[in-house]
């Protein structure tokens, strides 16, 4: 066996320097350097993140005048790890910096937060709970400082004190048991449910004030995929668009705020040991307890990996920077060390590449440029946040759509025989369903569609039959080429109708509106209210309803049934 030992170089070598000889077998560390650290035990502790560079310096920095000047702090290093050369010096310090976050008992488990059970956390990030849907009352009832105290508790003390786990336990996060894809994650709020915080529009009194209120605007909502994340949305398949393609509109979904993180591949790297940490701040301390912001929309989780959430063109960005102690011991020719603390943790907004701060996206290019994340999974990420330029939102759903077998055709390219193209926005076009379209090539009958249902309107093809009559329905005739309808207005006798006091058997019966339950007609309902008692005297001022607009995709950014979102995609 050969042993290492200390001695000048040989003639011919350079000045200055140190030579060693090790061991044949380099995985059992060489002898000490004479006078250096590791001629005898010794304990290292440093304030500073755990990485190959801290735990050098700290080490070296025990080094005393016994040690010859020429051993570098590289040097030192790569005889104490027993490895033969500075690469995998790096690699075995990558190692054991997570060992000792493994080790730590400076942990804070992300289901302890609200302690309220693995499906209400699930329910939560799906848009759900109380959490999401109460609004506070003008007698302070439902008061989110009060019903969500624990958040601010946690955030006091865990949250900047403890290492908290990603909850991958949760539906949003793993719905297919692989974590999450490209270490990105981002939650998308479309109400707010608190008053003076200086955030959304939520205002008091509450029970006018705020109801169906807005978050701060900051993206754009192109598309829902609902396939992405069904075990969350709770929606297994489908899709919901809010675009206007053909009239080359964006932005048309109302309020919708986004805001996430992200992490480097590197497990032992700050971003990626307080994710968990990230996550609580952003969804439920910094937007939830602190602005008021809630529920999901449609279709999609209110939190969740970037890979299943809605598509929108962009989110803001929040960053983590820590101040920690770790100590290492050597002993027996082995290095061994531990998270001794959390001393803070600090949420501050992403600086992102090219100055472009506070932005999801622009923060993971810098990953990128630092070498902790890959281009492809930026590329990956961009097809989630589609970018803020006009048309980017809609070209997303267009290109969406396309691999759903719904295409564009230009009327030229039809005539033309030409193949189904994507055009620039201004195009109109039509939206070619492939099912329809393979029963109309393949029917006996030379006529578009014709196994098709025919839909029966009036002559102008809208809807002439005024509220409040009854429609009486006669036998249709069979007919080859044509479906008649007659219709019959009745109105209604309202002299059949009982006064107050008179019999019935339900509130239809009654000129008041109100039958009770001893089948008399009682008084008017809200007839307290004066003649007016049948005005819109709800929780909010009277909004007109606006007609649904019939097209590809209508969907609804709150999931309430108030219309904020329905478009033509293109016709």
């Amino acid at each position: 066996m050969k042993l290492t030992v200390a001695l000048p170089l040989l003639a011919g070598a350079s000045a200055g320097k140190t030579a060693f000889l090790r061991r044949a077998d380099t995985a059992t560390r060489s002898l000490a350097i004479t006078g250096c650290p590791g001629e005898t035990d010794f304990t290292v502790t440093f304030d500073k993140h755990c990485d190959y560079n801290n735990l050098r310096d700290q080490v070296y920095s025990t080094k005393t005048a016994a040690c010859p000047s020429t051993v570098t702090n590289d040097a030192l290093m790569i005889n104490l790890l027993a490895v033969p050369d500075l690469d995998a010096a790096k690699a075995k310090v990558t190692d054991l910096c997570r060992t000792a976050y493994a080790n730590t008992d400076e942990n804070f488990a992300f289901a302890d937060i609200t302690k309220k059970g693995t499906q209400f956390d699930n329910e939560y990030y799906s848009g759900g709970t109380y959490f999401n849907y109460e609004i506070q009352t003008d007698d302070g009832e439902n008061e989110l400082k009060k019903d969500a105290a624990r958040i601010g508790r946690v955030f006091q003390d865990e949250a900047q004190r403890k290492v908290v786990d990603l909850p991958y336990y949760l539906n949003s996060f793993d719905p297919d048991q692989d974590e999450c894809d490209i270490n990105a994650a981002y939650c998308c709020w479309v109400q707010d449910r608190q008053a003076g915080d200086n955030n959304g529009n939520c205002n008091t009194p509450y029970e006018s004030q705020c109801i169906d209120r807005d978050p701060g605007d900051n993206t754009n909502f192109c598309y829902t995929d609902h396939s992405r994340s069904s075990p969350a949305s709770h929606v297994d398949g489908g899709y919901s668009i809010f675009g206007d393609v053909k009239g080359n509109k964006e932005n048309i979904e109302g309020s919708v705020h986004c805001h996430g993180f992200a992490w480097a591949q590197d497990d032992t790297d700050v971003s990626a040991i307080y994710k968990g940490n990230n996550l609580f701040f952003v969804s439920l301390y910094d937007h939830m307890y602190q602005r008021g912001y809630v529920r999901n929309a449609p279709g999609a989780p209110m939190c969740g990996c970037a890979e299943n959430m809605a598509v929108v063109t962009r989110a803001d960005c929040t960053e983590i920077a820590a101040a920690e102690r770790f100590t290492f011991d050597y002993t027996g020719g082995q290095f061994s060390g531990v998270l001794a603390k959390v001393r803070d943790l600090n949420f501050n907004a992403c600086q992102g590449a090219n100055n472009r701060n506070n932005d999801l996206e622009a923060y993971y290019e810098r990953l990128v440029n630092e070498g902790k994340q890959t281009q492809e999974n930026l590329n990956t990420l961009r097809e989630t946040l589609v970018g803020t330029a006009a048309g980017k939102c809609n070209q997303a759903i267009v290109d969406f759509l396309g691999t759903k077998g719904i295409t564009r055709e230009t009327a030229g390219a039809i005539a033309a025989g030409g193949e189904a193209m994507i055009g620039a926005m201004p195009m109109e076009g039509e939206a070619i369903d492939p099912i329809y379209a393979e029963e109309e090539a393949t029917s006996t009958q030379n006529t578009p569609g014709a196994e098709m249902p025919k839909v029966p309107t009036t002559d102008s093809g809208t809807d002439t039959i005024q509220g409040g009559a009854t429609v009486v329905v006669e036998e249709l005739p069979e007919k080859d080429d044509e479906i008649e309808i007659e219709v019959t207005l009745e109105e209604e006798d309202e002299s059949s109708l009982s006064e107050e006091g008179g019999p019935c058997e339900i509130d239809e019966n009654c000129v008041t509106g109100k039958c009770l339950g001893s089948q008399v007609c009682g008084k008017a309902k809200g007839n307290d209210k004066g003649d007016d008692w049948d005005k819109n005297e709800g929780n909010g001022a009277s909004k007109p309803v606006r007609e649904p607009v019939i097209g590809v995709g209508v969907a609804d950014n709150k999931g309430n049934g108030k219309d904020r979102s329905s478009s033509t995609i293109w016709e």
